[in-house]
This record gives structure tokens, C-alpha cells and sequence, in this order.
């Protein structure tokens, strides 16, 4: 996300907090708070409007696969994340 087609899209969209969920053993509450399955996948994500509303979250492991999305299915992901009304 700090490189690549997305990093531009990413900045100027986003504020990015990493949640380290080791191998499922920690943080999983934070995960649980906003409604991701973690067993469905990871990365995951979750998009908050500026006051903490839960827009979006990736309930279906839709990041799971971002390494063969590559580049342009993550581009596409975030995208369309970003013309979602928030």
C-alpha cells in the first residue's frame, strides 16, 4: 500500500492503521469490534466515516487473495471503495 498503482490513491483517500492480528492471537477483538471474520481471510479491511461509522468491511475475505489480485485487483478494490457513498 506504500508503493505500487494504489499508494497515490491510498494516501489521499485514507488514513491507514495496521492491526497486528499475529497468527490469529492478538488484536482479534479489534477485529471482532468492527465485524471482520478474521478466518475468512487476511488482509483485511475496514473503513470508518470520519465519525467511526462502519462503512465498509471486508466480511467475505475479499483482500485474502491480494497477492494474486496483484496490482491492479487491489487498485480496483480500493477504487471502488472510494466511489462507495460513505
Amino acid at each position: 500500500m506504500k508503493t505500487g498503482k494504489s499508494a497515490p490513491l491510498i494516501a489521499r483517500e485514507f488514513r491507514v492503521v495496521k492491526v497486528d492480528v499475529g497468527k490469529f492471537d492478538r488484536n482479534v477483538d479489534v477485529a471482532q469490534q468492527y465485524g471482520v471474520p478474521l478466518k475468512q481471510g487476511i488482509p483485511a479491511v475496514v473503513i470508518l466515516s470520519p465519525e467511526g461509522k462502519v462503512v465498509y468491511a471486508t466480511r467475505a475475505g475479499e483482500l485474502a487473495d491480494a497477492r494474486a489480485m496483484g496490482e491492479d485487483g487491489v487498485y480496483a478494490f480500493f477504487t471502488q471503495a472510494v466511489s462507495t457513498p460513505r
